[in-house]
């Protein structure tokens, strides 16, 4: 019974990591909740692109979408608009200088609705 607080301690501590593991989305890119919406945010050197899906992992036009990427780098933060494809299949911009394919930031995503939602990418 002496060892059963440290089992529910390492316990504990494994889920609290797995909690902030970051996910990875189907283009390898990271995979955060923003609302209602699943966002991939997929950087390659100053191309910074966004594919939004629906709860269930479906995947949405980009059309009538518009976000923000505000991304933490080398200490200073960067901000990246992203507009809809001419496919309508991601949200798209460019940055000022060559990013890292991990980044760490937030996206603001707003709908055709006006309504805006944000993801934390760790």
């Amino acid at each position: 019974m002496r060892s059963l607080p440290a089992v529910l301690a390492l316990v504990f501590g494994l889920s609290a990591a797995q909690a902030h593991e970051q996910r990875l989305g189907p283009r390898g890119g990271a995979l955060v909740d923003a609302g209602a919406y699943h966002v991939e945010l997929v950087v390659a050197e100053k191309t910074v692109e966004i594919f939004v899906s629906d709860a269930g992992d479906k995947p949405l036009v980009a059309t009538g979408f518009k976000a923000l990427a505000i991304l933490a780098v080398g200490g200073k933060s960067i901000r990246v608009t992203l507009e809809p494809a001419a496919d309508g299949s991601k949200l798209t911009g460019q940055a000022g200088e060559t990013l890292p394919k991990r980044v760490k930031g937030a996206v603001q995503l707003t709908g055709s609705d006006g309504k805006t939602a944000t993801g934390r990418i760790n």
